[in-house]
């Protein structure tokens, strides 16, 4: 179900069962804008079925926040071009030489590629694994990225994080929104999970300079004001299983 942030921006929630993240929308007057291209073709489907059910346009253009598969591995059925962080575009071009069949995704396990989490929700999200097509953005920026959509903008801002080193969050300044993907999250794809605490830090100087007063995070089923991002980065400061400098 797409849900109405604000006359101009939406989001469809989060599915926990293959780890489906939520997915933004911003219709500008001239160019509509997508945050994050979902985890398969079937959920990027899924959104733009909740769109034309709305009476919206498809997007334009489709801003990623970050490399991870359930963000990224629906970008091969995109009808518009992927904007991607230089960093993130690395990744995608590593991971399109990736063999995608149990063997292969067993290795990834054994060499820490990939984590369980992931590799199970894969499996569930495709059944059929030779289905699966990683492919790069269409345009890469580096850092910042602005887009005027018409009477609206998106500012796509590459920022320091315990997360991933590749993860944008998208501004929405009219609206006071921010769109945080998975930035506030801990680095998950080591084991033990760890925060490290310098970047937490500098991201959330970062994120209490912005001017925002609702955001929407990746895999929360609801709009969430400033103070509860501190609240749950601080709740995930305090859940990490380790705290590195």
């Amino acid at each position: 179900m797409l849900c109405r942030i604000t006359p101009r921006c939406f989001f469809m929630p989060n599915d926990h069962e293959t780890d489906r993240p939520c997915l933004g929308y911003v219709r500008g007057d001239h160019y509509s804008l997508m945050i994050d291209a979902g985890n398969s073709p079937e959920h990027h489907r899924l959104f733009l079925g909740e769109l034309t059910a709305a009476g919206l346009p498809a997007p334009d253009f489709i801003a990623i926040t970050h490399s991870h598969w359930d963000h990224t591995y629906a970008m091969c059925a995109a009808a518009c071009p992927t904007l991607v962080n230089h960093r993130t575009q690395e990744h995608l071009l590593r991971m399109s030489g990736w063999a995608w069949n149990l063997p292969a995704m067993e290795e990834r396990l054994r060499t820490r590629e990939d984590i369980l989490f992931c590799h199970e929700c894969i499996l569930k999200e495709y059944p059929d694994l030779s289905a699966i097509r990683v492919v790069p953005g269409d345009v890469v920026y580096h850092d910042r990225l602005t887009l005027d959509l018409g009477g609206i903008h998106a500012e796509l801002l590459h920022l320091e994080n315990s997360h991933a080193d590749d993860c944008s969050i998208i501004l929405i300044p009219e609206e006071k929104l921010v769109f945080l993907g998975d930035i506030t999250c801990d680095d998950l794809h080591h084991d033990p999970r760890c925060l490290h605490q310098s970047r937490y830090e500098s991201l959330r100087r970062a994120l209490t300079e912005l001017n925002f007063t609702h955001a929407i995070e990746g895999h929360w089923e609801q709009i969430c004001s400033k103070a509860d991002v501190f609240t749950g980065m601080e709740e995930t400061r305090a859940e990490a299983e380790l705290l590195l400098p």
